[in-house]
């Protein structure tokens, strides 16, 4: 994928510069120790001009995420707002991937110094697609997502997503697509990088947030679903449940919503085309786009 080119540019601590003359110290607690947040965002081309989906929730759920790890971003959430619309404008694009990042400055121990300032990045690049089709074979993870005691599992802090990518390169290590984390007590919990959805008799079962991140796009659907007259149960679910779906999807900023065909080698009983997931993505693209004047109020 590429990220940029000779042309990009990013947002840093106030400026406006080229990718390539940014300067980030190696000594920094981000870079080692893995103490910083991050959020991720969609603009969509709109008859209007790009829009930002959901800007100011993803703003203000970054600003939630550095409060509760204890970084305090110099920043207003309208102010960020205002850079993230200047560095589409700026790289002259119209349906992007924008990336804010908070990390820290050059500090090798694990004390908080009185001088130090967070450093807020925003980057943006071309993403079409996270995941390669509507049809992903997906495995249960033998790694585990953390216990809400020992990590704050509700916020995006970037040292939350090992546990991300370990589970992600074993289910590509085996020939799967993607994986599917269980929380420690053994229920479904979420997909490295994206919510989980599953259907079954007509109705949408989702794991209850108490041991999940609370995904904006996850709640987006399932008030669009409701909305639609679509009957949304959130409860624990254990493997044996969820390999005897109907169907089941995954959604987040980034993945949008995907479709997903198998879960440990058992294909789920209907066609992807024949799902509620199916009817939400295609719905969940007009609606981010601004074409569906029926569900204006989400976007």
């Amino acid at each position: 994928m590429l990220y940029h080119n000779d042309k990009s540019i990013l947002f840093f601590n106030g400026e406006f510069k080229n990718v390539k003359d940014l300067r980030i110290s190696p000594f920094n607690q981000t870079l080692h120790y893995g103490y910083g947040v991050f959020e991720g965002l969609r603009a969509y081309n709109t008859q209007q001009g790009p829009h930002i989906f959901k800007v100011k929730r993803h703003f203000e759920r970054l600003v939630k995420s550095a409060e509760k790890i204890y970084i305090n971003i110099p920043y207003s959430v309208q102010e960020m707002i205002h850079f993230a619309y200047e560095l589409i404008e700026r790289n002259d694009m119209r349906e992007t991937y924008i990336r804010p990042l908070v990390i820290m400055d050059k500090n090798m121990t694990l004390r908080t110094q009185e001088t130090e300032k967070p450093n807020l990045i925003m980057t943006c690049w071309k993403w079409n697609r996270y995941y390669p089709s509507n049809h992903l074979k997906v495995l249960v993870s033998g790694w585990r997502r953390p216990h809400p005691r020992t990590m704050p599992v509700d916020i995006k802090v970037t040292g939350n997503y090992i546990n991300s990518i370990i589970a992600t390169r074993e289910a590509l290590q085996k020939g799967y697509d993607d994986a599917l984390l269980l929380d420690v007590e053994g229920y479904i919990a979420t997909g490295p990088g994206a919510s989980f959805f599953m259907e079954k008799n007509g109705r949408l079962i989702v794991p209850p947030l108490h041991n999940i991140f609370p995904s904006i796009t996850r709640a987006t659907l399932i008030d669009i679903a409701k909305q639609m007259g679509i009957e949304v149960i959130e409860k624990q679910f254990g493997v044996e449940e969820v390999i005897e779906a109907d169907g089941a999807f995954f959604t987040g900023t980034a993945a949008e919503v995907a479709g997903i065909e198998s879960i440990n080698g058992h294909k789920l009983k209907a066609n992807w085309e024949d799902t509620i997931g199916h009817l939400l993505h295609n719905r969940y693209k007009r609606i981010v786009s601004g074409k569906d004047t029926n569900f204006l109020e989400y976007f």
